[in-house]
């Protein structure tokens, strides 16, 4: 988290393009290329064994120096998505997918010249939003696919965009760093309003997060730079208010995220974890966390604990459970980490960023199983022109709560004729036609945890084949009819 603070201050020379390191990157699909780590599967498989809560397993991908990782989120597509500001040294930046099988994707294709990628996080429309805050300051999109757009108007000169949270409106909020510090709205057709009145004198919007209740939070590190350091909130409409009492003496608040319970908390880098009720009281806790901690970033876990990512003294990732209790796990934290964002995924652990001087991945266990209990599966061989139906699988409780297969638009079931996808056929059931005869279909169930996990989990039936004959070839106008066989008596 310190580099990142003092790359966004120096986001100008930061942010000048890939650099040689690029050059040593294969291309895995058009338009991304892709970082082929031979230790990443191995590492996953082993990992994932573990359930011990506050099991620490790294994965390091090598020098920061060509690997930067900061922001990652649970994709829509069930894998992990983060950022990589690699382009701060001699590496590329980038929007990367990390699937359960350990590959890694980098897509660039599309981002803006000099982009220097920060924050990345699921929207309501199914695609992951990211904020860009190099040469040309954006908040950008991405599809699931690797398809990127970016969008500028509407930010003001000197923009910084920093950290984003999904609201339920569909809009996608931010913290805006810049030479007018701001928070920030970007709706899913790429309008983007900034909204600063409200904010105090010298403020710098860091961490945003949007609460169970709808309400969107955020932190203002401002005492940094000679301001008030606060937690604020935005309304729908943009009007900003910030609180401080509450807050220790020398109190930095940084990362903040949901709870449980409709309260949000955040990580004080001056050694504590702080919470916020739904109506705006702050109280904050230190007990139970380690000598020279500095907590950077929170996140809700599966286990109904809110745990924490700590770049002190003693590198680790904490836990608070919901009696108050804290403990942190350093075994498994690699000597130098600074464990960055933090975000629980699909496989029932939270994942990690390292931002030490060897960068990586980290899983720490919380003690649940994996969100897929069960496949769906198709009830009977599918046949040409009779309905095939798909069963629905069976996903683990959370926290006492089941994912819904309704939640957004991209939740529900989809259908797979020899592993690819057919567009525009949604729901159970799916007709397979005379041309489908012999190809394998298969279909995906695709559901989401409600705030404050929203955690998107996919689930593929084992495929089956399509029973019956191919459909006759189509007869060319003009030509003679097919020869029939003369029946003999």
């Amino acid at each position: 988290m310190r580099k990142l603070i003092a790359a966004v201050a120096g986001v100008g020379a930061l942010a000048a393009g890939p650099g040689p390191g690029a050059q040593a990157m294969t291309t895995h699909a058009t338009g991304a290329p892709s970082r082929p780590l031979t230790t990443t599967a191995a590492a996953l498989a082993a990992s994932a064994r573990a359930i011990r809560p506050g099991t620490v397993t790294e994965i390091p991908l090598g020098s920061n120096q060509e690997t930067y990782l900061f922001g990652l989120t649970s994709g829509p597509d069930g894998n992990v998505w983060f950022v990589d500001q690699g382009c701060m040294g001699l590496g590329q930046c980038g929007i990367g997918r990390l699937t359960p099988e350990g590959q890694i994707t980098l897509f660039v294709r599309g981002l803006n010249r000099g982009s220097l990628p920060n924050s990345v996080v699921t929207g309501a429309d199914g695609d992951l939003w990211f904020t860009d805050n190099g040469r040309r300051p954006a908040i950008g999109r991405i599809t699931p696919e690797g398809h990127i757009t970016e969008f500028s108007r509407g930010l003001r000169r000197g923009s910084q965009p920093f950290e984003l949270t999904a609201a339920p409106s569909g809009d996608v909020w931010f913290t805006d760093q810049g030479t007018r510090p701001a928070i920030g709205r970007i709706t899913a057709r790429g309008t983007i309003t900034e909204f600063s009145h409200g904010l105090a004198r010298g403020g710098v919007p860091f961490g945003i997060t949007t609460g169970t209740d709808g309400q969107v939070w955020f932190t203002d590190r401002g005492c940094s730079s000679g301001g008030h350091c606060a937690v604020g909130r935005v309304t729908a409409s943009g009007e900003v208010s910030e609180v401080r009492h509450g807050l220790r003496r020398g109190g930095q608040p940084l990362g903040i995220a949901a709870g449980t319970r409709g309260e949000v908390w955040f990580a004080d880098s001056a050694g504590a974890l702080g919470q916020v009720s739904p109506g705006g009281q702050i109280a904050e806790r230190v007990r139970g966390l380690e000598a020279g901690s500095s907590p950077v970033a929170v996140a809700a876990g599966p286990d109904g604990a809110i745990w924490f990512t700590d770049e002190g003294q003693t590198p680790a990732v904490g836990r608070l459970t919901p009696g108050g209790a804290i403990r942190e796990f350093s075994a498994g934290v690699r000597a130098g980490s600074e464990p960055a964002a933090i975000a629980p995924a699909a496989d029932g652990r939270l994942w990690f960023t390292d931002e030490g001087g060897t960068a990586g991945f980290g899983v720490v266990a919380v003690g649940v199983q994996p969100a897929q209990r069960a496949a769906p599966r198709l009830t009977a061989a599918p046949r040409p022109g009779v309905p095939a139906a798909c069963v629905a699988g069976r996903f683990a409780t959370w926290t006492g709560l089941q994912p819904s297969a309704e939640a957004f638009r991209f939740d529900g079931f989809r259908w797979l004729r020899n592993a690819t996808l057919l567009g525009g056929h949604r729901g159970p059931r799916f007709t397979p036609r005379h041309h489908d005869a012999g190809a394998q279909l298969s279909c995906r169930e695709t559901v989401t945890y409600p705030p404050p996990l929203s955690v998107t989990a996919a689930a593929t039936s084992r495929p089956r084949a399509v029973r019956g004959t191919a459909a006759p070839a189509p007869r060319v106008p003009g030509a003679p009819p097919p020869a029939t066989r003369r029946r003999t008596e």
